[in-house]
């Protein structure tokens, strides 16, 4: 499966998501919405909706100071992550590592 982000970079996944890492508040809250509970293993610190996902999925940080190696042993085969919300030099570590979906305003 190919498919284009907002910012135009090409993200290839061998199928549909099944661990998924939101860097973003309102993408989690989209995730929650779609009904990925089960596919959704990590959520910024500010990710407090719904409260359940909060209180029980893995917190990896902030969405400027996320920790790498906690993402990491999440081991997600796709991460959400926004042009304006996150950092352009965190991002650009991720994608060496994961297919990273960016999202822009």
């Amino acid at each position: 499966m190919q498919i284009a982000d907002q910012t135009g970079n090409t993200i290839v996944l061998p199928g549909p998501a099944r661990r998924i890492v939101s860097l973003v508040p309102s993408q989690t809250e989209l995730l929650y919405d779609l009904g990925l509970e089960q596919e959704v293993v990590g959520i910024t610190r500010f990710c407090i909706y719904p409260d359940h996902w909060y209180r029980n999925k893995t917190r990896v940080g902030g969405t400027k100071d996320f920790d790498t190696d906690r993402i990491r042993a999440l081991k997600p085969d796709l991460i959400l992550a926004n042009k304006e919300e996150n950092t352009q030099k965190g991002i650009q570590e991720l994608m060496k590592e994961f297919p990273v979906w960016v999202s822009d305003i």
